[in-house]
C-alpha cells in the first residue's frame, strides 16, 4: 500500500534563519522528521549506522537544545490516509478579485479554513493564483460538496478557481544543505549521462 502521510515543515521564522545546525543536528532532526518515536536508544543506533557515534545522554541534549531554540515545535502522528478513510487529496487554487470588503472577506476565508478539519495546508503565493489549498476527504462526494459551498460563500473574493484530485507519489521532506544538493545533483547526472549535467554545478565544498 502506498504511504499516503503528509509532514509539512513549519514557517521558517527570522530567527531560525540565524541559527547554525551541524551534521549531527540535521541527522538528528531527519530521523525524527521520519519517525518522531524512535528512543534515544534507536537514535544512537540509526546515527551509528551513519557513522556517527554519540551517547544516548548526548542525543537527548542535542534533542533538548532543538526544542528550547524552536527548531522543534512538537511532534505528531503521520497516520496512512488509505487505512482511515481518508484517501482523496485534493489541490485548491484561487485567484481573487477586489470588492470594498476584501481584506474582511479574506480573514473570514482563513479563520474558514484554519477551523475546517480537511484543510491541511494553505498559503498566499506570488504570480498567476493567490492562495493555494491542500485537503483531504472521505470520498469524492464529500470534496465535490465542500467545493459547492466555499465557491457559495467566498465567490465575491474569488475570480478563478480550480481543483485537482491528486494521485500521491512521495509525500514527506529532509533537511538538506547546498552540498547535499550537490551531491544529489551530481550523483543523478552521472547516472543519466554526462551531456544532461549543468556545467554551473559546483563541487560539494566550492564556493
Amino acid at each position: 500500500m502506498v504511504d499516503t502521510t503528509m509532514t509539512m515543515a513549519e514557517p521558517v521564522t527570522k530567527q531560525q534563519k540565524e541559527i547554525n545546525l551541524d551534521t549531527v543536528d540535521r541527522q538528528i532532526l531527519n530521523l525524527l522528521i521520519s519517525n518522531a518515536r524512535d528512543s534515544t536508544r534507536t537514535i544512537v543506533k540509526k546515527l551509528a549506522g551513519m557513522g556517527t557515534d554519540m551517547s544516548e545522554r548526548g542525543i537527548g541534549k542535542r534533542i533538548a537544545r532543538l526544542e528550547k531554540l524552536g527548531i522543534i515545535h512538537g511532534y505528531t502522528t503521520m497516520v496512512d490516509l488509505n487505512q482511515v478513510n481518508m484517501p482523496i487529496l485534493r489541490l485548491v487554487t484561487v485567484k481573487f478579485t477586489s470588492p470594498k470588503d476584501f481584506v474582511t472577506r479574506l480573514e473570514e476565508m482563513k479563520e474558514y479554513l484554519v477551523n475546517s478539519p480537511f484543510c491541511d495546508f494553505s498559503a498566499r503565493t506570488n504570480g498567476n493564483i493567490d492562495w493555494i489549498e491542500l485537503k483531504f476527504f472521505n470520498t469524492h462526494e464529500q470534496a465535490q460538496q465542500e467545493e459547492d459551498l466555499y465557491r457559495a460563500w467566498f465567490g465575491d473574493i474569488i475570480e478563478d478557481y480550480r481543483s485537482y484530485d491528486l494521485d500521491i507519489h512521495k509525500m514527506g521532506w529532509q533537511l538538506f544543505d547546498e552540498d547535499d544538493f550537490a551531491r544529489f545533483i551530481q550523483s543523478t547526472c552521472k547516472k543519466q549521462g554526462t551531456e544532461t549535467c549543468p556545467n554551473i554545478i559546483k563541487q560539494p565544498g566550492r564556493k
